[in-house]
């Protein structure tokens, strides 16, 4: 693969319409360009239906590095970049997410509905236009991720996958989209949201918590708690944003045994923190209890205490809400999140 994106750097300077030069630029010499961003956490979303996975190629089509995939559970959208390639990282990511009406009225682009799915944009200057993404060249690593509420998308819409690579070695770089049947400067997919199966019910009510995937902490396992409650302190985390699945019922934190319920979401931007519960359609929210600090539980006379009724922050008689906001201010350095809730049957 390295011979083959040589070659690609050199086919990049004979294109002129969309590819441009490895000449350095005011944003490519910053030192966050060769210092890995923080907080690129893996949404690893519990997804209906089959995933849209494409890969992601240069100009040429004549490598694939990467791919994008698009996916949703009940209540959000997920489109993760995955890089492949070893030496090299995503260096600008960018998406457009919308009706098709709405990628055509953006400036300077040029859609082409009944052929190959093609964009063309106006612009030589990356990201063209698109409006998402984190809009800055950093060091992204070899994974970003962009999430949102499927309330906010048609059943039906296109996603236009973007990214500049990066090679860590020789600064050289690389424009990539997700594959186009045809040489052009971008392209778009679409997406029709994945039919979730009625969720299974719980039997009455349960208890749920947030489990963090990668930065999930077992209460079981978590030195000087002395109780055997199930659950999980998530992080530490830094200032971001995360989604993760809620299981109900997954004694000893097997989320095997568990049924997942809905999502827990933290936007983190210190010195306040947002934490949002949602259930499936099918259920119901009647308690939240919740803890967020720079320790990983929560303490009751200098012990670590895993009891919700000790979590500081807590919602009762919710009366079976489908959502719960909490907003805590205060916050500074990386926390950990413990979400407690108590989940029925609608």
């Amino acid at each position: 693969m390295k011979t083959r994106i040589k070659h690609a750097l050199l086919l990049m300077m004979t294109v002129p319409f969309i590819l441009v030069s490895c000449q350095k630029n005011e944003y490519n010499d910053k030192p966050e360009a060769t210092a890995p961003a923080a907080g690129q956490l893996k949404t690893d979303l519990v997804y209906c239906g089959t995933p849209l996975v494409a890969p992601m190629v240069n100009y040429a089509q004549s490598i694939a590095p990467a791919t994008v995939t698009v996916m949703n559970d009940a209540t959000n959208l997920l489109v993760k970049f995955e890089l492949s390639e070893p030496g090299w990282f995503i260096n600008l990511p960018a998406l457009f997410i919308g009706t098709p009406g709405q990628l055509a009225a953006l400036p300077g682009v040029t859609v082409d509905f009944n052929g190959p799915n093609t964009v063309y944009f106006n612009s030589t200057s990356a990201p063209f236009g698109l409006p998402i993404g984190p809009g800055n060249y950093a060091n992204y690593g070899n994974y970003w991720e962009y999430s949102m509420p499927l309330s906010d998308l048609p059943e039906c819409f296109a996603v236009v996958a973007y990214a500049r690579i990066r090679n860590i070695d020789t600064n050289g770089f690389l424009d990539i989209w997700g594959k186009s049947p045809s040489k052009t400067s971008g392209y778009y997919l679409n997406y029709c949201r994945q039919e979730c199966p009625p969720p299974p019910p719980l039997g009455g009510c349960e208890t749920a918590y947030a489990f963090g995937e990668s930065v999930a902490n077992c209460f079981i396992s978590i030195p000087g708690v002395q109780s055997n409650n199930w659950g999980w302190s998530n992080g530490p985390i830094g200032a971001g944003n995360y989604s993760w699945p809620m299981y109900a019922g997954a004694g000893q934190c097997n989320i095997g045994n568990g049924t997942h319920v809905g999502t827990l979401t933290v936007n983190y931007t210190p010195p306040t923190a947002i934490v949002t519960y949602t259930v499936f359609d099918g259920y119901v929210l009647n308690e939240t209890h919740l803890f967020v600090g720079n320790d990983i539980l929560p303490k009751k006379k200098n012990k670590y205490t895993t009891a919700p009724g000790q979590f500081p922050y807590k919602h009762g008689n919710l009366n079976g809400v489908t959502s719960d906001t909490f907003t805590i201010n205060g916050l500074s350095g990386n926390i950990y999140v413990a979400a407690h809730s108590v989940v029925c049957d609608e």
